[in-house]
């Protein structure tokens, strides 16, 4: 609790790279101390999520001015961490979706995250070497684009379709307005 409560009270990327070695330090405690593999990996996944949620705030608040009024959004944490199953060597999978159109929004939506990823790589998450992340423009699209790439998924059975279905149903809104990733789930049905 008082690490999680540190993070949250974190104030600048410094901070969360501090927090990040001290969850490490916990894991590999933990680790030797024989705690079971999948509750240290719900444990180290709450405060790896804690912090993506803390680099997205400081991040947000540092580029407002920059990047204006948004529409609603949220950012979709993908692979391990959406099935919570993260470990300590665990790479960044995420996408962000919002509301709105598009083409108007998506290059100040790429902006913000990959300022984000950037952030997270810092505090120790390497990028993704596929390049599964927000401030790629396959990972960052509007809920009207989502559905259509999901549509384009389910009905185009080409192994890059079937391996970007994998990965994306793996997910879990982690920021902002969680409903949207909600209801990407619940129109693939």
């Amino acid at each position: 609790r008082i690490l999680s409560s540190t993070i949250e009270q974190a104030e600048s990327i410094a901070d969360l790279r501090v927090c990040s070695a001290e969850v490490l330090a916990l894991a590999r405690r933990l680790m030797s101390q024989g705690v079971a593999a999948t509750s240290l990996a719900r444990l180290v996944s709450h405060l790896n999520d804690a912090m993506t949620r803390r680099v997205i705030a400081i991040t947000e608040h540092r580029l407002q001015s920059e990047l204006g009024n948004l529409p609603s959004w949220s950012w979709l944490a993908l692979g391990s961490e959406g099935r919570e199953e993260q470990t300590v060597a665990t790479d960044q999978d995420n996408a962000i979706i919002f509301e709105g159109d598009g083409a108007t929004y998506r290059e100040r939506f790429m902006k913000l995250a990959g300022e984000v990823n950037r952030g997270l790589a810092d505090i120790g998450f390497p990028l993704c070497k596929g390049g599964v992340m927000a401030m790629n423009d396959k990972w960052c699209r509007s809920v009207d684009e989502w559905h259509d790439a999901l549509a384009h998924w389910f009905h185009s059975p080409m192994p890059e379709a079937l391996l970007d279905a994998n990965i994306f149903f793996d997910f879990r809104g982690l920021y902002g307005e969680v409903r949207l990733a909600a209801g990407r789930r619940e129109g693939a049905g």
